[in-house]
């Protein structure tokens, strides 16, 4: 089966997507690569960031500059169950950490640990589609229990016309997030030798190949999901009780340009700098909204292998 790529949204629906320092996108039905010999396929991604302050508030309340680093690991198998089915099991982590001013009512760190399970199906030459759950713990970490339980699902397709032209039709259902079903469409075109337009969410991008192994793009970043926080946090950080075991939807969007270097024919690594243009915290309750709306300089580096 082929390897595609896919887009989704670039809005408010963001807040449903997962954390992005996974190289999957949501909605992604793509066969990972399987060896000749064991008819198996796997897939390493690590990722890390920073982004200096940002001035953050709720309203009229300025809660200072708030800065962050996230990290992720992601690992994928995609054993061949048939000639046209890949089982996709796996675990993922991601985190992400905020520099806070004195006693901002933030969550110092919003984690996940999950497990990928589901599968890729090629219906015909031109049909492609994927099932996949990521059930695990997304909250702050402070005190784990059954509520920091989730499992989002994505539902997938991809249509592809040839091998410069795919589209992708696809769902994602999170019952934590205050958006729990978002929808979405997108194409992948290769519109000359060295150009490509990728719209793709996590990370849509133009892209311009120098070579085999350098390729230049400009493009953005989303970082999004839905995380349960502690019993005493509202407690503890002085505001409305409320605010205890309540759910956080974040969203963050990055622009910038980057260069990929493809070490070898299965490793990949990649570097890019730029803005962070917007940044929100959501609680469900009581309902309020933080946001970091001034730009702040961010770097990224991230490591693909397949095997």
């Amino acid at each position: 089966m082929k390897r595609t790529l896919t887009v989704a949204w670039l809005s408010a629906v963001c807040l449903a997507l997962p954390l992005a320092g996974g190289a999957d996108s949501v909605l992604e039905p793509k066969a990972a690569k399987s060896s000749d010999a064991a008819g198996m396929g796997m897939e390493l991604d690590v990722n890390y960031g920073y982004v200096a302050g940002s001035k953050t508030h709720t309203g009229g309340t300025d809660v200072g500059h708030v800065s962050e680093q996230n990290a992720s690991l992601r690992y994928v198998v995609s054993p061949e169950l048939t000639k046209n089915l890949l089982l996709r099991a796996g675990v993922e982590w991601e985190r992400l950490s905020f520099g806070l001013n004195g006693a901002a009512p933030l969550p110092n760190t919003l984690q996940q640990i999950s497990g990928i399970l589901g599968f890729d199906c090629a219906l015909n030459e031109q049909w492609l589609l994927r099932v996949e759950a990521h059930p695990g713990l997304y909250s702050d970490f402070k005190d784990l229990s059954f509520h920091d339980l989730n499992s989002p699902v994505i539902f997938g397709a991809s249509y592809l016309v040839d091998a410069n032209l795919q589209w992708f039709l696809g769902l994602r259902v999170d019952p934590r997030s205050r958006y729990w079903i978002v929808p979405a469409a997108g194409v992948r075109w290769k519109f000359a030798d060295e150009w490509t337009l990728n719209l793709l969410v996590p990370q849509p991008r133009l892209e311009y190949e120098l070579n085999k192994q350098w390729q230049l793009f400009l493009g953005a970043r989303v970082l999004g999901g839905s995380y349960r926080l502690a019993e005493d946090f509202g407690v503890r950080h002085g505001v409305d009780p409320r605010a205890n075991d309540t759910t956080l939807d974040f969203v963050e969007a990055r622009v910038g340009p980057g260069v990929s270097w493809k070490v070898l024919p299965n490793l990949t690594i990649e570097a890019e700098v730029g803005c962070m243009v917007y940044r929100e915290f959501e609680f469900d309750d009581p309902h309020t909204v933080f946001r970091s709306n001034r730009p702040a300089p961010y770097a990224q580096l991230s490591c693909h292998a397949s095997f």
